[in-house]
């Protein structure tokens, strides 16, 4: 950048390129141009290693970028869920509750999920495990027979996506009661809904299990499904996701 355009790299230019190498999976190039930079990292640059940390699995990497971030900013909860993901993700279920502790003991509480999805001009908003709704029941059955369905289709529940070592049929009960499942199940069985595309929007990031999910939805019964979350927008169409699963 210097001796083509004269231009010396800002933070930001660090952000791009070790995002870039992140979703790469090159963790020592990712190491050596951190401790290479002219700039001191900051917290645009911890998390982006956290985040290609949790999508590869580097357990070791990401516990350092965690750390880092919770120095930094240690009231953000995003960073202690990330890292709890990532423990939970290779079945490290002691240190995952040890990231849970550690944020109620410094008052640091997970935002909770929220979604919102706009039926027949008006917005429906569903937390996790919302019980609330007069569809409820509706949505259920839906979300049910959907669940059927995607399963013969190939998906699977994954437990790295919960917090919480449960059981096998706990943990897909607990799935398929998240915020932006419930809000897809009542875009699916309102009639105003039946052709055209389903816009969801998210406070927090899709979970992951979540985005495997309608992934598969969008391909089974041919939807188009656009999903607005806290990084990105996620535009679902035969099966694939723009993102290309990375995000």
């Amino acid at each position: 950048m210097r001796e083509s355009y004269g231009i010396s790299p800002s933070i930001e230019h660090y952000a791009c390129l070790i995002d870039m190498l992140g979703r790469a999976g090159k963790f020592s190039e990712v190491e050596c141009l951190i401790e290479d930079m002219e700039l001191t990292p900051n917290v645009l640059i911890w998390e982006n290693v956290l985040g290609a940390c949790r999508i590869h699995g580097n357990v070791e990497l990401g516990e350092k970028a965690a750390e880092k971030l919770f120095e930094m900013d240690p009231e953000t909860d995003s960073n202690s869920v990330l890292l709890a993901n990532l423990y939970a993700a290779k079945g490290r279920w002691d240190d995952a509750s040890r990231v849970r502790a550690s944020m109620s003991s410094k008052g640091v509480k997970k935002e909770p999920g929220c979604s919102w999805v706009e039926v027949d001009a008006q917005v429906h908003v569903f937390l996790s495990k919302d019980a609330s709704h007069p569809r409820l029941s509706d949505i259920h059955q839906k979300l049910e027979e959907l669940g059927d369905a995607v399963t013969e289709a190939g998906y699977e529940s994954d437990a790295k996506h919960t917090l919480h070592n449960i059981s096998g049929k706990e943990r897909v009960d607990n799935l398929l009661r998240h915020s932006e499942r419930l809000a897809l199940g009542l875009a699916l069985i309102n009639k105003g809904s039946a052709a055209g595309k389903i816009r969801i929007f998210k406070n927090l990031r899709i979970c992951g299990d979540c985005h495997e999910c309608i992934k598969v939805v969008s391909g089974t019964m041919d939807r188009e499904i656009i999903v607005r979350d806290r990084n990105r927008f996620h535009h679902f169409h035969h099966g694939v996701c723009s993102c290309k699963d990375y995000w």
